[in-house]
């Protein structure tokens, strides 16, 4: 009976030994001091020793299960994550390296399955530095978060998480890693000089030659985004020499061969093949393969390119996004090699077999270039830049095909206005064909009968067009009258309705006006986004011809004079500019003209008390505002008798006269008052062949004093039919503009110049030969004269 008594004893004597050594933990800071805070930080200077760390794990039970609940439950699931998220950010990089240095320092694109690695990581090591601030683990798990944040973007928080490491956690043997990605961060952030200092002191005082390899790698990737390829190749160099890591040299050695073969395909060609040396890893195997191929074609080395696609397209069979790779590759070969017919198909087969995939959007962008810059298809070749934009959004051409697809876009919008209708830029059956998309239900009664001449057109694309009336006429197109028309201003009755508010739109000019306006920005398009020169020309003289707009007008020519001269054709650059001095000195492009003649600017200096209403006519003579720009130019003459400007405000308005009202008679009294009162100006000179032209039209005698102030007394007594009076001219004037005052006080909305000249026209065309002089209308214009 006593040995049963005798092993109980030693049982609950053993358990209470083992429950005392359990609870017993080697603790770093005094608990007395600390008695008043919950969680209080250990000692790391001691904590952070690996000697202490073995010592009290061998010594003291609970220091033990500290570090093992530490490693087990939280720790080894946080590194296994960002080990598996790490892996595919790498092959990502690397993947783009070749085609996106420039944006070396951007945001990563990771793959949803990476973002939620990392983000777990974070969650696991944040339990690390939480419940187990003694354990070994506590700075591997700070690491581990900043290190996440930092691959996923986040580079605030990964700039404050290692700020926290290398303040608190100097003693830690991980402090040298800390550094160099606080001066990755950095870098990342625009803070440049400290993060270079940072990476330099490290290369100079680590003893971890991977994190001075790794600081070598960051100075590279600085030099890189700098656009300096030289320097970053000499640092990725230096990056493989101090690594002991075989997969890191191989990685490095892949980023040397991306950036020579910005340069140099046949040195890149060599440069990757150098990378299979260091053992690879299967997906770094297959980019290096695949950029090798890819640059021995731009090398024209095509029967060596042509044997590693063949071998990529057997080891890589049962991996399906490198086969659409390699397919894709193919069809850049034959491209390469000028087959056209086959690189097409080829990628045809790409887009078919490999739908919304990077291959699909490359391919199709492919076909897109073909139908431009071969074909001059800008139908199809927008249709297949938009179809790469919706394939994949990171494509390897992705931001050209956005590009393209917007100035295509423009295009037809442009080509729309000019031919009168819209053009489909959809989706046609033919091309769903080719793209294996789903067929749209065509239903033949939505569309109207195909006209046998849609499509026919100038040379450029320009489509035909019918024009619209120039006068809203009442009347609908299939011969309805309109509501609140001129035509249904008579009641049922017979009575006349009252029609004092129907508005007349002259719509033929506006057309005209946005037609020319469009072609003038399509020449413009094929100029600097289309590269064609001669269909820029062509589109700037067309709008040149059907401009009437003064501004407009000098604007062409404007952009015709620098088409000329980026052709190198200097002499008719100059021509031009000489063109808009002389007949557009008002225009706001006339001063530049001036500047490229080496002819010095006159109108920004002398100013006077008249500059104001001077700069009030000017403004609205160049927003085609001709009413108040006349009225403008005759107050400052009234008003300011001696103003410098006095000769423009003649100018402008024998030019309104002239070229908007058609009015030659008015035009004639206003350039010959210039002649008279600065005969030797650059103004005179414009306008004296005009004057001479009419006088001698009209038998007008020379010694009449045209300037309205005095007047030969037998030529104003002539009983000659054919001579006109100056002096009863400007009498005619003068009562115009009074019975245009009371005309502008009735009327809430003054008829624009172009409504003026349709009804002039109308009056001609009833065969009116007499002149109107009541309060209604201004007087007609006798014949023009030679220069019209």
């Amino acid at each position: 009976m006593k040995i049963p008594n005798f092993l109980k004893f030693c049982t609950i004597a053993a358990i209470l030994a083992l429950q005392a050594c359990s609870s017993f933990n080697y603790k770093t800071y005094d608990e007395k001091q600390n008695e008043n805070i919950d969680d209080p930080d250990p000692n790391y200077e001691l904590t952070l020793d690996p000697g202490f760390q073995d010592f009290t794990s061998f010594m003291f039970i609970g220091n033990r299960i500290e570090n093992f609940s530490a490693y087990f439950n939280t720790y080894f699931n946080a590194n296994e994550n960002f080990d598996d998220a790490y892996t595919d950010y790498v092959t990502r990089v690397l993947a783009n390296y070749n085609v996106r240095q420039d944006s070396i320092f951007a945001k990563p694109v990771l793959s949803p399955e990476s973002i939620d690695k990392f983000n777990v990581t974070i969650e696991k090591s944040s339990k690390v530095i939480q419940y187990h601030k003694s354990s070994e683990f506590l700075d591997r798990a700070v690491l581990l978060v900043g290190k996440s944040y930092y691959l996923l973007g986040d580079y605030l928080k990964a700039e404050r998480k290692f700020g926290e490491f290398i303040s608190k956690l100097k003693s830690s043997r991980y402090l040298d890693e800390a550094l160099l990605y606080l001066a990755k961060t950095q870098l990342r952030l625009d803070n440049e000089k400290p993060a270079i200092e940072r990476l330099n002191e490290l290369i100079k005082t680590s003893k971890d030659q991977q994190v001075v390899s790794e600081s070598y790698q960051s100075i590279a990737e600085y030099y890189l985004n700098k656009k300096n390829n030289e320097n970053a190749i000499k640092y990725f160099k230096d990056a493989i020499k101090y690594s002991g890591d075989k997969e890191f040299k191989a990685q490095m050695q892949f980023l040397v061969a991306s950036v020579t073969a910005k340069s140099n395909p046949k040195q890149a060609a060599f440069e990757f093949e150098k990378v299979l040396d260091y053992g690879a890893s299967f997906d770094l195997e297959y980019l290096t393969k695949f950029n090798l191929a890819n640059n021995l074609i731009l090398g024209g080395s095509f029967p060596k390119a042509s044997a590693y696609i063949e071998d990529m397209n057997v080891k890589y069979k049962d991996n399906v996004p490198y086969l659409g790779q390699i397919a894709y590759l193919r069809g850049f070969y034959f491209e390469e090699k000028k087959d056209l017919n086959k690189a097409i198909n080829q990628y045809y087969e790409v887009i078919k077999n490999y739908p919304s995939t990077v291959p699909s959007a490359d391919a199709s962008f492919r076909i897109g270039n073909y139908f431009e810059n071969n074909k001059h298809d800008y139908l199809n070749a927008l249709r297949f830049y938009r179809f790469s934009t919706e394939q994949s959004p990171i494509g390897t051409f992705s931001r050209n095909s956005s590009a393209k697809m917007n100035i295509l876009k423009r295009y037809f919008e442009l080509r729309s206005v000019i031919a009168g209708k819209t053009i489909d830029t959809g989706y046609d059956i033919e091309f769903r064909k080719k793209t294996s998309l789903t067929p749209e239900e065509f239903d033949p009664n939505s569309y109207p009968p195909k006209n046998d001449d849609e499509g026919k057109g100038k040379n450029g694309g320009q489509t035909a067009f019918n024009p619209l009336d120039s006068v809203k006429s009442g009347v609908n197109e299939d011969g309805t009258v309109k509501n609140g028309s001129i035509m249904d201003s008579i009641n049922t009755d017979g009575s006349y309705k009252d029609t004092s508010e129907v508005i007349y739109v002259d719509s033929a000019a506006i057309k005209e006006k946005d037609i020319a306006a469009s072609k003038f920005e399509l020449a413009e398009l094929f100029l600097y986004d289309l590269n064609r020169a001669d269909s820029s020309e062509y589109y700037l003289l067309d709008a040149l011809d059907e401009s009437i707009d003064y501004e407009f007008t000098a604007k062409v020519l404007f952009a015709l004079s620098a088409l000329y001269r980026k052709l190198e054709s200097n002499a008719k650059s100059d021509d031009i500019l000489n063109r808009i001095v002389k007949d557009y000195p008002l225009s706001e492009v006339a001063n530049s003209s001036r500047r490229l003649l080496n002819i010095s600017v006159v109108d920004e200096i002398n100013k006077d008390g008249s500059d104001s209403l001077f700069n009030f006519a000017e403004e609205r003579f160049i927003g085609k505002d001709y009413v108040l720009a006349l009225d403008g130019f005759k107050g400052l003459l009234s008003a300011y008798p001696s103003s410098v400007h006095k000769d423009k405000a003649l100018f402008g308005l024998g030019w309104i006269y002239e070229n908007v009202l058609f009015k030659n008679d008015s035009a004639y009294l206003y350039y010959s008052t210039l002649m008279k009162n600065s005969p030797n100006s650059e103004a005179a000179a414009m306008v004296m062949q005009k004057v001479e032209e009419y006088e001698t039209f009209n038998k007008l005698p020379l010694n009449v004093d045209t300037s309205g102030v005095k007047t030969d007394t037998n030529a104003t007594n002539s009983n000659d039919g054919n001579v006109i009076d100056p002096q009863q001219l400007l009498k005619e004037l003068e009562e115009t503009e009074k019975n245009k005052s009371v005309e502008n006080e009735n009327v809430k909305e003054p008829l624009n110049p172009s409504e003026e000249e349709m009804k002039i026209k109308s009056e001609e065309e009833k065969g009116s030969t007499d002149v109107k002089s009541n309060e209604d209308e201004l007087p007609v214009d006798p014949p023009k004269g030679n220069d019209e």
